[in-house]
């Protein structure tokens, strides 16, 4: 898909919208967190042409990866909900939210780069892909993700500006 930043820009919209259900730390995170995967495999492999996307860009993978994104925020909700509360976000913090709240941003990046990539299998370890369109939307999915999160900066900065302006 897309270059990983890019990926921001829906878990950011979504994730502003949906801040009475989804923790937005584990939306941001569980957006981008599989592409680690394929930056291993490039280091390994030191071949840019082969299949570098693999376990974790699938829906068994965005299960099992969300699980461990989940007890990791978990672990780390106290200092997370400190720099939440400085922006004036409040939200929930419950293991369930946080592996939620990823899942649904991981899905969300899988099935985005099922559409462009012919190596992301979401139902792996089938090779079967009734998404898959090819590269030749892959700019216009990137210029979409941007606006995404402009979009989502956006209403952030004024859901922010507006509570200050409430409580003072």
């Amino acid at each position: 898909m897309p270059l990983t930043p890019f990926h921001l820009g829906p878990g950011l919209f979504f994730g502003v919208l949906t801040l009475k259900f989804f923790n937005l730390w584990a939306i941001i995170f569980g957006s981008v967190v599989m592409d680690i995967e394929p930056l291993i495999l490039v280091l390994i492999k030191r071949c840019y042409r082969c299949s570098h996307h693999g376990f974790f860009h699938s829906i068994l993978g965005a299960i099992f990866g969300s699980l461990i994104l989940a007890q990791i925020l978990w672990l780390l909700r106290e200092k997370l909900n400190q720099i939440s509360l400085k922006f004036k976000i409040s939200q929930s913090f419950s293991f369930k939210n946080l592996y939620f709240s990823s899942l649904f941003a991981w899905l969300i990046h899988i099935f985005l780069d099922n559409l462009t990539h012919d190596d992301v299998f979401l139902f792996w370890p089938s090779d079967f892909k009734p998404f898959f369109i090819g590269k030749k939307i892959y700019w216009f999915l990137t210029f979409i993700l941007f606006l995404l999160g402009i979009f989502g900066f956006l209403i952030l900065f004024f859901k922010i500006k507006k509570e200050k302006n409430v409580r003072y």
